[in-house]
């Protein structure tokens, strides 16, 4: 195959015209092969050449990828992979990054929990298990999550004030169990949930309002309208305290 013209592709990369095709090339895998002056190389070099290539290719991916932002070494092999490369261009990527410095968990687990405090309301489960998925060192993470031990009870309190806003209008039982599994979702443990909602007050009409929809709906059927009540997470003594008198015969 005869080499007939170079085209400049971007910073480091050429476009190589052959008589009946194109490839794109990395500059040192011209200049290691000689390209500039062999002007003729058979379909075996060519192989050669292109996987080569490739292991340029997947570097410099890589290098764009963890420009944007750190990487752990899991998210680069995800990413590689993802772009349709082997297992021996994304090993000698890591490799290549890992000798630049430019893999460090102490560094990425910092910068994300400290994105994670700033931009969200994610609690400490979360946040760890996140990291965790990503194969940071469980040493690590715990060393950077006890900084912020003191701040999980306040971002609790600012997610329940964020709900009492929406939840009027439902029964007490059901507005704890809304902002347990809010919690829950968000990541925060166990025992702080439940030590945070043990005493939680909540002012609501909204046994008034549904009663009202009980009778409209149900009529002069107390069987019903108490069950139905009790569905909406009302207790018994609740609900017979709040009921009004109603003509059941």
């Amino acid at each position: 195959m005869q080499i007939n013209k170079f085209k400049k592709r971007g910073k480091n990369k050429y476009e190589i015209l052959f008589d009946n095709e194109t490839i794109l090339l990395y500059e040192d895998v011209i200049l290691k092969y000689n390209l500039l002056i062999k002007k003729n190389i058979d379909e075996h070099l060519l192989d050669e050449i292109i996987s080569e290539n490739s292991y340029y290719e997947a570097y410099d991916k890589a290098l764009s990828y963890i420009d944007v932002k750190l990487r752990t070494k899991k998210e680069i092999e995800e990413y590689l992979s993802k772009k349709g490369f082997d297992s021996k261009y994304i090993e000698y990527s890591i490799k290549k990054i890992n000798d630049l410095g430019l893999l460090n968990d102490e560094l990425y687990a910092k910068s994300y929990i400290n994105d994670k405090i700033n931009l969200t309301l994610d609690g400490p489960y979360k946040i760890k298990n996140d990291l965790l998925n990503l194969n940071v060192d469980e040493n690590i993470i715990n060393k950077y999550l006890n900084e912020f031990n003191d701040i999980w009870k306040d971002r609790m309190d600012k997610i329940i004030n964020k709900k009492k806003k929406i939840m009027k209008e439902k029964s007490y039982f059901m507005y704890v169990n809304k902002l347990k599994s809010e919690l829950y979702s968000k990541g925060y443990y166990e025992n702080d949930i439940n030590e945070k909602l043990s005493n939680i007050s909540y002012e609501s009409n909204a046994i008034e309002k549904d009663i009202d929809k009980a009778i409209r709906k149900y009529k002069n059927d107390k069987n019903k309208i108490i069950n139905y009540l009790l569905r909406k997470g009302y207790s018994y003594d609740e609900i017979k305290n709040n009921i009004r008198e109603v003509n059941y015969e």
